[in-house]
């Protein structure tokens, strides 16, 4: 007998962040023998005072938007100690977002962790043991958890780290010396900036969540744009590149244009160029996501793709390797290009700098997205609650199907037609995208600032 979403209700986790009941039991018992055990511990080995620390090691071993929503953190850390060193202990996922990271010294790249999509229970514990250990020596004075996670904490410790920050809704209070207050549903940047409070830092919750991007990458992308499309323009020669906005559904309702002589052998002018020329639109999608309940289906981005096609759109999609080929099923055309797989971290960055529109589901390309600037429209299911997880912008439109069993919290829908993606109409995606652009694009500036 199927199921349907009136039979399932949302998952609430208390006091633990967990939201299958096996690991808060865990955890709760954890806490319950850590909690004796500590002050044993803390009068065998006193904790180290700091009064400002010299070496900061961050851990944040999860995914690659996750890691961007740290930037703020990190931006504030190397202000309010312009003299620490400041390390990050990465995941296979997320290390190239730190490692464009200006304000870092560097990133420690762990081999496997517990957040991976399909990691497999076998040699969890000694993996923590080997990253402690790895610590030791490198005499930290300052680690922070920005995840809430007790097997982190639990890295710091091992590591010998002076003084240990974090939340304690993920287990594992008794091994930090000091828990920073946490709030459920609060916005995921608000909450790792909440970690400078037990250190006496008066966060700063407009700060923008950047990746930051070399030129490199910049003139790469313009390179790679200009060779998909060619601009209609003699060699050698200055031409006029004519700056086109929209405020309307069709190309002949675009507002103001101002001209901008460009030569082609100047590189600054060139990417200037790329991005206010006389072309179509440019939207960049993401097909993909982290787990199958946030995808939506093909089908509805097949309708979407094409929607945008007839309206004269330029249209590349990005995303890693892992992502579905929709252009498989797509009618090639001169205007689609798919470049998933194809570009790192900070290029996809860069590419987003110059789309005029970017449109997928909520995952890390999302959250490049929202440093970038562009104007995007995140296609959230039902997993997670939208406040605490939407991207940092105030560029991002957050388009959802509201549904009574959200939010669950789950990697696979349980219900035959996942109803919160589903039910995700490309028509009204559409409508609701082509709005959108018309109204952000009325402040947006050469490299879109949020």
């Amino acid at each position: 007998m199927s199921r349907s979403p009136t039979d399932l209700k949302p998952v609430t986790t208390g006091r633990y962040r967990y939201s299958k009941w096996r690991w808060r039991v865990l955890v709760r018992a954890l806490d319950a023998a850590g909690g004796l055990a500590a002050p044993i511990w803390r009068r065998l080995r006193p904790p180290r005072s700091v009064a400002s620390p010299r070496r900061i090691l961050i851990v944040q071993l999860d995914h690659l938007g996750d890691a961007v929503l740290t930037a703020p953190l990190i931006a504030q850390l190397q202000a309010a100690y312009p003299e620490a060193t400041i390390d990050v202990l990465a995941s296979p996922s997320n290390h190239e977002v730190f490692e464009s990271n200006r304000n870092i010294d560097r990133v420690r790249i762990a081999e496997r962790t517990w957040f991976e999509r399909t990691p497999g229970r076998r040699g969890l514990l000694r993996e923590v043991w080997r990253l402690g250990r790895s610590l030791r020596g490198e005499d930290y004075d300052l680690g922070i958890d920005v995840r809430g996670d007790v097997l982190s904490i639990l890295v710091l410790a091992l590591g010998g780290v002076a003084r240990r920050v974090g939340f304690a809704m993920g287990g594992g209070a008794f091994l930090l010396t000091d828990v920073a207050e946490w709030t459920a549903g609060r916005h995921e940047v608000r909450s790792r900036l909440a970690l400078l409070e037990p250190l006496g830092i008066e966060p700063d919750t407009t700060a923008r969540a950047a990746v930051h991007i070399q030129d490199e990458d910049r003139m790469l992308i313009a390179a790679k744009l200009l060779e998909a499309w060619p601009r209609r323009a003699s060699a050698g020669r200055r031409h006029e590149a004519t700056v086109h906005t929209a405020a309307g559904r069709e190309h002949d309702e675009w507002r103001g244009a101002r001209s901008t002589a460009v030569h082609p052998d100047d590189s600054a002018g060139w990417l200037h160029a790329e991005r206010f020329s006389p072309q179509p639109p440019l939207l960049a999608v993401h097909l993909g996501a982290g787990t199958s309940a946030k995808r939506w289906p093909k089908g509805h981005w097949k309708t979407l793709i094409e929607r945008f096609l007839e309206d004269g759109w330029r249209i590349v999609i990005v995303g890693g390797p892992e992502d579905p080929p929709l252009t498989r099923v797509l009618t090639p055309h001169d205007r689609l290009i798919d470049w998933s797989g194809r570009l790192s971290v900070t290029q996809t960055t860069a590419l987003l700098e110059r789309a005029d529109l970017f449109i997928g589901a909520d995952s890390g390309p999302a959250h490049l997205a929202a440093s970038a600037g562009v104007a995007s429209v995140i296609l959230f299911s039902g997993t997670n609650n939208p406040l605490q997880w939407r991207p940092w912008s105030k560029h991002s439109l957050v388009l959802r199907k509201r549904v009574p069993c959200g939010p669950c919290h789950q990697k696979t829908c349980p219900l035959a037609e996942h109803l919160c993606m589903a039910g995700l109409d490309p028509d009204r995606v559409y409508r609701a995208s082509r709005r959108w652009w018309a109204r952000t694009q009325q402040a947006q500036s050469p490299y879109n600032p949020s």
